[in-house]
């Protein structure tokens, strides 16, 4: 098969370029909520954590920050979310990972509902037997079963999902330091991917458990997940 039975699949910077659509919804809150705008480097930060926390990080207060998510969630499935499309040579990735028997899944930070969505609309959903997203974006706990939140909660969740035996070796394909971060709480190899959002200096910094690949375009993926790459 090659380097990797299982393959976990980010979505925003790394399936698919959504930036646009997402930053955009994150200023409608600060001009509803009538906050004043953070700087623009502030404001890319919100690329890859959960909504909720990074609101947070700006000084919102707990009751705020689910308000925020509130009016984030109304504007992105209005706009945002349509401001989404794939990744040159992703399609080519997938069909070949598929076809060689890597089973692939996606964990994303992303609410649930939209991750779904997006998945959906960008034509992708036959490739992933799991497909992992965010069940609470507003800090809230009080669930029956327990919401999945973090990178590592999300991933935890799809590879239990995927994994059939405990030697099933397992990567994490990803553009930030939360999907690095999360590779390496759960234990499994990552690649970075240069294209998305985040950098390869924070990628090295917050994967400690190893060195991580880095890949500059989508169909490098496949020649380090299918063998192309000594490990």
């Amino acid at each position: 098969m090659g380097n990797y039975e299982i393959a976990l699949f980010d979505l925003d910077g790394t399936l698919s370029e959504s930036g646009e659509g997402i930053l955009d919804c994150v200023r409608m809150i600060f001009k509803e909520m009538d906050r004043p705008l953070p700087d623009e480097k502030s404001i890319a930060a919100f690329i890859g954590p959960p909504m909720y926390d990074s609101l947070k990080r700006c000084g919102f207060s707990h009751e705020d920050a689910q308000v925020g998510v509130e009016i984030y969630k109304k504007n992105f499935i209005k706009t945002g979310i349509y401001k989404n499309k794939l990744y040159d040579g992703i399609f080519g990735v997938l069909d070949e990972l598929k076809a060689k028997g890597v089973r692939l899944g996606v964990a994303s930070t992303k609410y649930q509902v939209f991750t779904d969505k997006i998945i959906d609309m960008l034509r992708v959903r036959e490739y992933f037997e799991v497909v992992g997203g965010s069940t609470s974006l507003t800090g809230e706990t009080d669930s029956v079963t327990a919401p999945r939140r973090s990178k590592i909660d999300v991933m935890n969740y799809v590879i239990g999902a995927l994994r059939k035996s405990p030697d099933d070796r397992v990567v994490m394909i990803g553009d930030t330091r939360y999907d690095a971060d999360g590779a390496a709480k759960v234990g499994c190899d990552f690649i970075g991917c240069l294209f998305g959002y985040g950098t390869k200096e924070e990628m090295e910094e917050y994967y400690t458990i190893g060195k991580p690949f880095f890949v500059g375009k989508p169909l490098e993926i496949t020649e380090i997940i299918l063998g192309g790459n000594e490990l």
